[in-house]
């Protein structure tokens, strides 16, 4: 994948997130970390990135508050929810509410930039389709 790829990092604590701040950097994925729900609406409404990691919850709000504001951006975006340890019931969870994925330490470098290049593509395919279809 060509595009250049940004990430927003919703958090409040920095575990398990600097360990995934540091694998996306290897990855080249540019990054930026906020820790509520509020910034994060105001960088992503400003900087429209490709891809929001969440963590399961922060003072004002959870992954689902940040899959409800996904879903209101007017630029598609893909959401991956990040838990501190492998949790299968999670997953499904978040996969049911609208998640692109879950993802859990450790942070390897080969499937997590599998599921990030999808996560990308799968925001790159929803923009271009919303495109075509503005320009219909």
């Amino acid at each position: 994948m060509s595009e250049h790829l940004f990430a927003v990092l919703i958090h409040d604590r920095p575990d398990p997130f600097d360990a995934l701040r540091r694998t996306l950097n290897d990855l080249s994925v540019e990054t930026y970390s906020v820790s509520t729900c509020k910034e994060a609406e105001e960088l992503i409404t400003h900087c429209k990135p490709q891809i929001v990691f969440a963590e399961n919850s922060v003072a004002d709000g959870s992954w689902r508050t940040i899959l409800k504001m996904a879903e209101a951006e007017d630029v598609p975006l893909s959401v991956i929810v990040v838990g501190a340890v492998p949790d299968t019931r999670h997953y499904v969870s978040v996969m049911e509410h609208g998640a692109f994925d879950y993802v859990a330490p450790p942070f390897e470098h080969e499937p997590l930039d599998h599921v990030i290049k999808s996560a990308a593509l799968d925001a790159l395919r929803r923009r271009n389709a919303l495109a075509r279809t503005a320009s219909v």
